[in-house]
């Protein structure tokens, strides 16, 4: 997750009662702003970052917006999408059943294991197995056996690949300036 916050003290003791009223209006479409455009660079960085991510995976962001009367909004990634992107934004050990595929798997136009998303379906000619140390589905041939996906407890992901943080305060110190100079000039011009 990701805050932006606004602190008006120092800029509201030199306005009048006017520009006082508009302020805490005009920063939280800022900060909403602000977020909204880190989610736009989140989504431009990612298909950078990550090898062909899907949809689900490229709508991962989700905003709380920032109202006049509590100056503080995020952005964050939806419990769905952390599960499995959080190895990607800190790195880190993930245990569990792992699938990894290997050379010989048919993996779907994203690099993701065909046919996985209703559970991992068999064909007539593969199957479940250990040989040696090695567990995972095997599928026999004619002339020989072969490796489709490794089963292993433990995966790790010594580096964070998507710099989820690192882009959104880039864009907040980039971005928010603009925006409340922006907002602000409107709520002036519109005040009642």
């Amino acid at each position: 997750m990701f805050k932006v916050k606004g602190d008006l003290k120092p800029i509201i003791k030199h306005l009048n009662k006017t520009q006082k009223k508009q302020i805490p209006y005009a920063a939280a479409q800022a900060i909403n702003s602000t977020l909204f455009d880190i989610m736009k660079a989140e989504k431009a960085q990612m298909p950078n970052k990550l090898d062909r991510p899907t949809s689900f995976t490229m709508n991962a962001f989700f905003i709380n917006k920032a109202k006049k009367t509590e100056l503080v909004g995020d952005i964050h990634i939806t419990r769905a999408r952390w599960k499995y992107l959080k190895y990607q934004v800190e790195g880190g050990t993930r245990t569990g059943n792992v699938l990894v595929p290997t050379n010989n798997a048919k993996l779907n136009k994203f690099g993701n294991i065909k046919g996985l998303r209703g559970g991992l379906k068999l064909k007539k000619n593969q199957y479940k197995g250990k040989i040696g140390n090695t567990y995972g589905v095997w599928e026999k041939t004619k002339k020989h056996t072969k490796l489709i996906i490794l089963f292993t407890k433990v995966a790790k992901y010594d580096k964070p690949r998507f710099p989820f943080h690192k882009i959104a305060e880039g864009v907040a110190r980039k971005k928010f300036q603009r925006n409340f100079k922006r907002t602000l000039a409107w709520a002036l011009r519109t005040a009642r």
